[in-house]
């Protein structure tokens, strides 16, 4: 079953390791396979239309590509949207909830504005369209590690919180599509690095009942082998660098230094394979400045996802 076969794809990894560029690849890759695809980030944040060369418009979805929305969630702007499906008015969610009372309270309620933004998420997976699901995928550009496995946890933790009552019946219905595999897959976003594979190696093992979600992971940044044939290399190095003038040396050295980091991401790649999911590697960009062109020369890598 392929990833692209769920209703949400959920992506996270350790901050700088580049999940935003992987939340786009995998949205980009399922519109052009003819899926209609919205791409939420979270938080607020607004990274995505610029590497589409399109200017956001925060909470109201924006078309970047063919068939690929973005939108960015508010946990403000969704509670107010929660709060008048409810009560039908908005200026009665602006009178009653935004008041210098009741408005710090509602900041103050442990996990409810994580739970509020998987809530709009949850709303935007089943909005239906004459019968049909307006988006055929969800992909979310989650939050980093820590905050991504709180928000993950959100549902249950109100639903312990309030025992019962709507809150309660909200969350547990939030939760049965976070926690169903067969709608839901997780992906963790690492750099071929000590510290991004500690947090992805943690973080699997803090999902705990949810580490079934995990479909794949990505091992981003991968640099080229310097050379066609390492072992050979590493064979001929001590004459050749005996032979070689002072430049033909420096060159020697600047293709070992290269072997290193190729058998650090081969390490990296053996750790991320151990925890069980399959790993894909997404190869290293020379050019910083990511766009559409950048964007579509990386869709090969994630194929196979």
């Amino acid at each position: 079953m392929s990833i692209l076969d769920r209703r949400v794809v959920l992506v996270t990894g350790k901050g700088g390791v580049g999940k935003t560029t992987i939340s786009a690849l995998i949205a980009l890759r399922a519109a052009r396979a003819g899926k209609r695809v919205l791409l939420c980030e979270t938080s607020g944040v607004t990274q995505v239309p610029p590497l589409f060369g399109v200017s956001g418009r925060g909470y109201e979805a924006v078309e970047v590509a063919p068939r690929l929305h973005t939108l960015s969630i508010t946990s403000e702007a969704a509670i107010e949207d929660y709060i008048v499906m409810q009560l039908r008015f908005r200026r009665l969610y602006k009178m009653v909830f935004r008041n210098r009372v009741v408005g710090p309270f509602i900041d103050a309620v442990p996990g409810l504005h994580d739970l509020i933004q998987l809530g709009k998420v949850f709303d935007l997976e089943r909005t239906r369209i004459n019968g049909r699901p307006e988006w055929d995928l969800i992909v979310v550009d989650a939050p980093a590690t820590g905050h991504g496995l709180t928000m993950l946890a959100s549902p249950r933790a109100m639903m312990d919180l309030t025992v019962s009552g709507p809150f309660h019946d909200n969350a547990h219905d939030v939760a049965m599509l976070y926690e169903d595999p067969a709608r839901t897959a997780l992906l963790l976003v690492s750099l071929p690095e000590d510290m991004p594979l500690k947090e992805t190696e943690e973080l699997h093992e803090r999902l705990g009942a949810l580490r079934g979600l995990v479909r794949g992971l990505v091992l981003n940044e991968v640099h080229p082998s310097p050379v066609p044939d390492p072992a050979r290399f590493q064979a001929l190095y001590p004459a050749l660098r005996a032979g070689a003038d002072a430049a033909g040396r420096e060159a020697l050295d600047i293709a070992e230094s290269g072997l290193l980091r190729t058998a650090r991401q081969d390490a990296a790649r053996v750790r991320l394979g151990a925890l069980g999911p399959p790993v894909v590697d997404v190869p290293f960009l020379f050019r910083r400045d990511l766009g559409p062109a950048q964007l579509a020369a990386l869709l090969p890598s994630v194929e196979s996802l």
